[in-house]
């Protein structure tokens, strides 16, 4: 069964939305590349879009797949309807687009099939992968060229970018990355190779930033510039208004969200829960039942996580919640008396950045716990704007969740300083204007980059000091 497309059009082609006229346009238009969208896990970009859209940009999204979950999100409904054009991987369109484009640049085709095989041959699985998008990526390029596309920008280290290197090869296109931590650590030729074919390179955080500037070997690591996320405005709109919220009662509640999977290391959140209830009766002379962790997120650690609440015989303390909306995710965080969040690094695995929970929960003014692990001390510099604690260390992670429950004096400077620094690093506004400055930069016909390894420097040292 096909996944739903967001369209009641039955061609395996959906048609040009009616704001995409033919011929190109007089504005520069941008062309957004992306591997699915909209993806629940990827609303960061969605937010970009939105914000984009909002300033009046002219930009059309191609969707490398079809959505896989239900479209209810407001802007992600709209901009699928009105901005997005989607197809199937094989369909005639897109083995047509492949055949003319054989007649007309036979060997542009070959010598870009031949780079791609040449440069990726350590990563045999992804040259299959990039071969198999290259047809509909070639009518994607049929359509951008008649939407008079003027630039092209891919999301994600992969495929989208690995699309956008195509079509500067074969059809002459500029194009920029915008790079969120996945597959850059592991070893692969193609990356670098086809970053240096950039015009720039965002990326979401300085830790990752100064990896792709000087550890990847790209011949222009000044190209690469450092553009926080911003966060979601609905969170923003609250945070305004908000608070620091003393605890309440005897009950301390941590919320932590994200992913039922190794990597959020929600196994060693449990542990430090057992320690710290001993540790909160111990400090009230009761055996009452005072601790809540609400645990918000589904995936395929779920099983093994309750059996491990069954273990540790938390069964009253811990309430697995699921996924959740957003408005009602906000609700639960705002109720919290601390969050919590204990990634770690698992070799294979991409490492997480930095978690926009973790930034959502500071600008609620919420304390926050979590992890010294990948750019986490970016944002979360320990004993200003929350506390850090070494990875999997479920002792001192209950020791500092305990300091949190007992001193109000702490988790209010904690909670003050976290928002001053969400405000400073993930404005929405200020970061889609940086982005907007680099294309207007480098789409235009005079190209002089400036360097940008001072301020990813700066960011990834900020990082290592705060750890």
């Amino acid at each position: 069964m096909e996944p739903p497309v967001p369209s009641s059009s039955t061609s395996n082609t959906l048609p040009l939305k009616p704001d995409h006229t033919e011929g190109p346009s007089e504005n520069a238009r941008l062309g957004i590349v992306i591997s699915m969208f909209p993806e629940l896990h990827e609303t960061f970009i969605l937010r970009e879009l939105a914000a984009l859209e909002k300033k009046g940009i002219d930009f059309v999204v191609y969707s490398l797949q079809l959505p896989r979950d239900p479209i209810t999100l407001p802007d992600a409904k709209r901009l699928s309807e009105q901005r997005t054009e989607y197809s199937r991987l094989i369909t005639i369109s897109t083995l047509k687009a492949f055949f003319r484009t054989c007649v007309r640049h036979p060997l542009k085709l070959l010598q870009t099939i031949f780079a791609l095989i040449r440069n990726s041959y350590d990563r045999p699985v992804d040259i299959f992968k990039a071969l198999a998008i290259l047809p509909i990526t070639l009518h994607f390029g049929e359509q951008a060229k008649a939407q008079g596309i003027s630039h092209l920008h891919g999301h994600w280290a992969n495929i989208p970018t690995t699309a956008c290197w195509y079509l500067q090869q074969i059809e002459g296109f500029t194009w920029s990355a915008a790079i969120h931590g996945e597959d850059i650590f592991s070893p692969n030729r193609f990356l670098p190779y086809k970053l240096d074919q950039a015009t720039f390179t965002v990326v979401c955080s300085g830790y990752f930033c100064n990896h792709l500037q000087q550890r990847i070997g790209l011949q222009q690591p000044s190209r690469v510039h450092l553009n926080y996320h911003g966060l979601d405005p609905r969170v923003m709109k609250i945070s305004g208004n908000r608070k620091f919220k003393p605890r309440q009662g005897q009950v301390f509640t941590i919320v932590s969200i994200g992913r039922l999977v190794p990597t959020k290391g929600h196994d060693t959140l449990l542990h430090a829960c057992a320690e710290l209830r001993s540790k909160l009766q111990a400090a009230t002379n009761s055996t009452d039942v005072n601790l809540k962790l609400k645990l918000i997120g589904s995936g395929p650690q779920e099983e093994s996580l309750k059996g491990l609440v069954e273990n540790l015989s938390l069964g009253d303390v811990v309430e697995f919640v699921g996924g959740m909306a957003f408005d009602d995710v906000l609700a639960t965080l705002q109720a919290a008396d601390v969050f919590c969040l204990a990634p770690r690094l698992i070799p294979g695995h991409p490492p997480d950045g930095i978690p926009n929970v973790i930034a959502e929960a500071m600008a609620l003014r919420i304390p926050v716990v979590t992890t010294r692990v990948s750019a986490i001390p970016e944002l979360v510099e320990h004993e200003v704007s929350g506390l850090l604690v070494p990875v999997d260390d479920s002792a001192t992670l209950a020791a500092e969740l305990h300091r949190v429950a007992g001193d109000e004096t702490l988790a209010r400077r904690l909670s003050e300083q976290g928002f001053a620094k969400v405000e400073r690093l993930f404005n929405q506004e200020q970061n889609i204007n940086e982005l907007l400055s680099l294309l207007d930069k480098y789409t235009s016909k005079t190209i002089s980059p400036r360097s940008s390894e001072n301020v990813c420097a700066v960011a990834a040292q900020d990082g290592q000091r705060a750890a």
